[in-house]
């Protein structure tokens, strides 16, 4: 189908303040097979499944199709809450890869103004892929699950009571009718490939993984630019596999390590973390590979704020890192985590610590990006706390509160810790649920 003369899909994405790049150029496939725009797009929605079509059936199939042509008529998809909810707020999640993949990027332009009436595509080309190929992870990280870690599904079943099942969230789970079909399926795009994002579970201990990264050298796509989000815990698989020498390999490599927390916070909340192999990871990538780019990833929750500051503070202090390599992403979910869901006075002594650092990284010269990030805490903490009192009572919040000591309590049972043993300087909040008898129906 050809486009028509009124039809310029080119000159509506300009224009369109929803337009996102990804349903052009890109597929999210998550562990148990579910094929998305992104990965934050809604959690238990999918526009497709690998476990029933190809990528290249979804590619323009209705769901597909109509997402394109909303993105295109500047309507917002319903499914898209991250970026629809964080405009005001924040450079939303999209406006990243508008930068990175549309602006300035002649070949993906020409891809959207090939766009046909019906929203669909005449070439399934990828340029960007982000394929979770199994849950396999070593950590049980507490603002994760079963769903992207095969460590958390014992725990998972204690904790709620479950009994053993076959389903989504309570197994080992690969996408695909079968554990090859991803890597296949992905494989034919490598040579044109711009950039691979590798999540899990735990990609570098994921064999799929490494024959990525082996077929884009076979095919002379050095220059491919790699994104991983790991744990950080380890760089081999097995004694052929070492993730630092194929870096070696490639011309931009990105490695944003996920780490909530440092010493033993870090080991409670991302639980089977061994904080000095962490260290060690560090100081062998500044030996080895110091053209890697490194972030610390961050996921700001309440219960880790106040070691966001200790954390960032002592790795710059250490010459881990410049004081702008850190990426901090806020925590909607769980959302007895969130930092939404907590009185307003625990808020404001957040806030002052945050402010602290913030001019103590002006201090040291960190770029106004990184002060922003902060300053974005801070609103997105007030921002969702006033829109939170307009439609939940302070039952609500309550609520929260006692899901926060439901589970922590249980959780702890379970793995033999004890969060305010760990995180003393939330006492406080533990005096409150006391006060307000938000935790005695849930002694054990």
């Amino acid at each position: 189908m050809e486009n028509n003369n009124e039809f310029k899909p080119l000159d509506l994405a300009k224009k369109s303040r929803t337009f996102c790049i990804l349903p052009w150029i890109h597929q999210y496939v998550g562990p148990p097979g579910d094929v998305k725009p992104c990965c934050v797009y809604e959690h238990k929605e999918q526009i497709g499944s690998l476990k029933e079509n190809t990528l290249k059936e979804i590619w323009n199939n209705d769901a597909t199709k109509a997402m394109r042509l909303k993105f295109l008529n500047g309507e917002e998809d319903a499914n898209c809450g991250r970026c629809n909810s964080r405009v005001e707020l924040e450079a939303e999640f999209k406006n990243k890869f508008n930068d990175d993949f549309f602006t300035n990027n002649q070949g993906n332009q020409a891809v959207v103004a090939a766009t046909n009436p019906d929203g669909s595509l005449d070439d399934h080309r990828l340029v960007y892929m982000d394929v979770r190929f199994n849950n396999l992870c070593n950590l049980a990280c507490r603002s994760c699950g079963p769903h992207f870690s095969t460590s958390w599904i014992v725990d998972s079943r204690k904790l709620y009571n479950k009994k053993v099942k076959e389903g989504m969230d309570d197994e080992f789970q690969f996408p695909g009718k079968t554990e090859e079909q991803a890597l296949s399926e992905m494989t034919p795009h490598l040579p044109t490939m711009e950039s691979v994002y590798f999540a899990g579970g735990e990609p570098l201990m994921q064999k799929e993984h490494y024959e990525v990264l082996n077929t884009l050298v076979e095919v002379g796509n050095s220059d491919c630019h790699i994104r991983y989000n790991t744990n950080f815990t380890k760089f081999t698989m097995g004694a052929k596999h070492d993730a630092i020498e194929y870096w070696k390999r490639f011309k931009n490599v990105n490695v944003n390590a996920s780490l909530d927390g440092s010493h033993a916070k870090a080991e409670y909340w991302r639980y089977g973390t061994v904080w000095k192999d962490v260290v060690a990871n560090r100081q062998r990538m500044l030996q080895e590979v110091p053209h890697v780019r490194f972030n610390i990833g961050f996921t700001l929750s309440w219960p880790n704020a106040f070691n966001l500051i200790e954390f960032h503070r002592e790795w710059v202090e250490q010459g881990y890192i410049h004081p702008d390599n850190i990426l901090i992403n806020c925590l909607d979910g769980p959302p007895y985590y969130s930092l939404k869901n907590i009185p307003d006075w625990k808020k404001a002594k957040i806030e002052t610590a945050l402010r602290d650092q913030i001019q103590w990284l002006k201090d040291r010269g960190a770029s106004s990006q990184t002060v922003f990030m902060y300053e974005t805490a801070i609103g997105f903490m007030h921002q969702q706390r006033a829109l939170l009192s307009q439609t939940v009572p302070e039952g609500g919040l309550h609520d929260s509160l006692k899901n926060f000591s439901r589970i922590t309590k249980k959780l702890d049972a379970i793995r033999g810790e004890s969060f305010f043993d760990v995180f003393p300087e939330h006492l406080d909040i533990k005096e409150y649920m006391t006060e307000h008898g938000l935790h005695d129906e849930f002694d054990y």
